[in-house]
């Protein structure tokens, strides 16, 4: 059954990964885990643009698509799809997304980061997105039988 988005944002305030999955340059199709945070109806990620794939995957016009799951039963997965848009180095951003996954690391993490050159922060406004929670009685996720878990849409 579909997350409510208060269910949705308890359920991405959660220090799980997400598969941040880009297309290259030669239209492969490249996914790699990332620490993230969800803020303000965004996905806030960082990166380095030139010495990691997923900087110079941004470039691609052809979008990104995010999913975030749950290894628990019941089963919870948020999955986006939408535009990265580069920010920049911003040292507020980096540690917090950097904090939800341990804030003593985090404060070790920053100081080389913010000498990285490349480091940046990007972000991903959804276009669509989906959730759902088999906890809530939908554990068939019978798409034919008309159950959706579409609960939001933006126009591109």
């Amino acid at each position: 059954m579909p997350m409510t988005p208060e269910e949705i944002a308890a359920f991405l305030a959660e220090p799980r990964l997400a598969h941040f999955a880009t297309v290259d340059e030669e239209g492969r199709p490249r996914v790699r885990p990332l620490w993230y945070l969800w803020r303000d109806g965004a996905f806030w990620f960082t990166t380095r643009l030139e010495h990691r794939h997923t900087g110079r995957d941004l470039e691609n016009p052809s979008g990104v698509a995010i999913s975030i799951a749950s290894e628990d039963r019941p089963y919870r997965a948020v999955l986006a799809h939408g535009r990265a848009k580069v920010v920049g180095k911003d040292e507020d951003l980096l540690f917090a997304v950097a904090a939800r996954y341990g804030e003593a690391a985090a404060k070790r993490w920053l100081t080389p980061s913010m000498k990285e050159s490349d480091r940046v922060v990007f972000k991903v406004v959804p276009e669509t997105l989906l959730a759902w929670n088999y906890g809530k009685g939908d554990s068939t996720h019978k798409q034919d039988e008309g159950a959706s878990m579409r609960i939001a849409s933006r126009p591109g």
